[in-house]
């Protein structure tokens, strides 16, 4: 059974596109995208990343983005909110603009990804967070960027300190414009709650398939819990656990050429007609029917 690769580390995905930047440290890197003009390859292939990152562009053209299932074509200036785990997948035919930043959540001295969700909800990983920003928003984001940039190239006392307090100035300026981006806003507690129950979800969908499950992991009824996701995001908590269960299968099917029925106990079906009566049901068409409408 293949999958869609997994780069765990930073210098890891550095090394896979060509690019000739490495840092000593794993759990944070930023760079000045200009410096990525130099990559050997102008596509990447669906992958996921085992960290968050943080893409502000402006200037860039020719770029193609996929997030999740959904692709971006053309986009100029914008933030990518990449959680780990996302499948992500790029193509360019021109010059990079803006700063990328890489970080683990024991950089930000978050206890866990989870917790760090209370803070930065453009992070769910269920969402497509690709979102515009303006000149004076890049503009304001790039002083503080550039500061990073500047703290880890020249290694003065106390540098790790400064650039971890840039970073969390910079993902607040990114929750700033991520909520003024939004048409509706949602209540704070029901928008974190969605958050981390999207995130155990990824962690645990092929295991775990129950609402109760989730609602045991975040200490809370399975009745509160579904009240307030489908309040948060009008879809009920089982729904979500199918979406996303679903969601992989698609990833599976476009993405691989892995056997159906391996897909079906890959995400612990226990038949495979179990699994293509389910496919049929809510995508409209059979499992082999979605492969070759997207190959």
């Amino acid at each position: 059974m293949t999958g869609i690769p997994l780069i765990k580390e930073i210098n890891e995905a550095y090394e896979s596109t060509g690019l000739s930047l490495r840092t000593s440290n794993p759990s944070f890197h930023i760079f000045d995208m200009r410096d990525a003009n130099q990559l050997t390859v102008n596509h990447y292939p669906p992958h996921r990343l085992d960290f968050f990152t943080l893409i502000i562009s402006f200037g860039t053209k020719s770029l193609n983005f996929t997030l999740n299932t959904t692709t971006f074509e053309n986009v100029d200036h914008f933030i990518v909110c990449a959680a780990p785990g996302q499948v992500m997948k790029w193509e360019k035919n021109d010059d990079w603009f803006g700063f990328c930043l890489c970080f683990k959540s024991d950089f930000t001295r978050y206890e866990s990804e989870m917790n760090l969700l209370e803070d930065f909800p453009f992070f769910n990983i269920k969402q497509t967070n690709l979102f515009p920003i303006n000149e004076s928003e890049f503009r304001d984001l790039a002083l503080n960027c550039q500061q990073i940039v500047t703290e880890q190239a020249n290694g003065f006392s106390y540098n790790s300190q400064i650039m971890r307090a840039l970073l969390q100035a910079v993902l607040w300026q990114v929750r700033r414009i991520y909520e003024g981006s939004k048409q509706q806003p949602i209540e704070k507690q029901s928008l974190i709650l969605a958050s981390q129950f999207h995130y155990l979800v990824n962690k645990h969908f092929i295991h775990k398939t129950l609402v109760a499950d989730y609602a045991d992991m975040l200490n809370i009824t399975a009745n509160h819990l579904s009240q307030t996701i489908k309040a948060a995001t009008g879809k009920t908590a089982k729904s979500i656990v199918t979406e996303r269960r679903l969601e992989e299968a698609k990833y599976l099917l476009r993405f691989t050429n892995n056997d159906i029925s391996e897909i079906a106990f890959h995400l612990n079906f226990a038949e495979p007609t179990h699994f293509t009566k389910l496919f049929k049901k809510e995508v409209q068409s059979t499992p082999l029917q979605y492969r070759q409408n997207n190959k």
